[in-house]
């Protein structure tokens, strides 16, 4: 009999804390949660592409990914206008929306935070932060 007690008792130790951890890996983030992993995506890839190699290896790569979604002389332009992860980001952005490159530039340049961009691309910016490490994972270089 006691051993019956003592499994019931640690498979409902066990149903406990599995219920804990299943909550916790789905709560909603926090407000700003994925504002800031998206600061933090793009200063990881800032520090990665630093010497004209690497950067042009970035270039090739985000050609790669974005090939047929995103046009090239618009990556070529973002590059060239943009630091590494905010290049990135406004592809993304402009490869998930209607929304021109041009636009997605003037909203940054206005410093309107990621959430305004993102509202005002109609995307949502957790897609955005989802599609920068999709490309981080796929490309191995940023």
């Amino acid at each position: 009999m006691k051993k019956i007690k003592s499994r019931k008792f640690l498979i409902a130790i066990f149903v406990f804390f599995f219920a804990v951890f299943i909550s916790s890996c789905t709560a909603d983030k926090p407000k700003g949660g994925e504002e800031e992993e998206l600061n933090e995506l793009i200063e990881i890839v800032n520090k990665k592409q630093v010497t004209p190699q690497e950067m042009k290896t970035f270039e090739d790569r985000l050609k790669s990914y974005f090939f047929e979604i995103v046009e090239f002389d618009v990556i070529e332009r973002l590059i060239k206008e943009l630091p590494p992860g905010k290049a990135l980001t406004a592809i993304v952005f402009t490869s998930l929306s209607k929304t021109s490159d041009r636009e997605i530039v003037k909203m940054m340049n206005e410093r309107k935070s990621w959430t305004e961009i993102a509202q005002n691309s109609g995307v949502k910016l957790e897609d955005v932060v989802e599609r920068i490490k999709h490309y981080r994972v796929m490309s191995g270089c940023a």
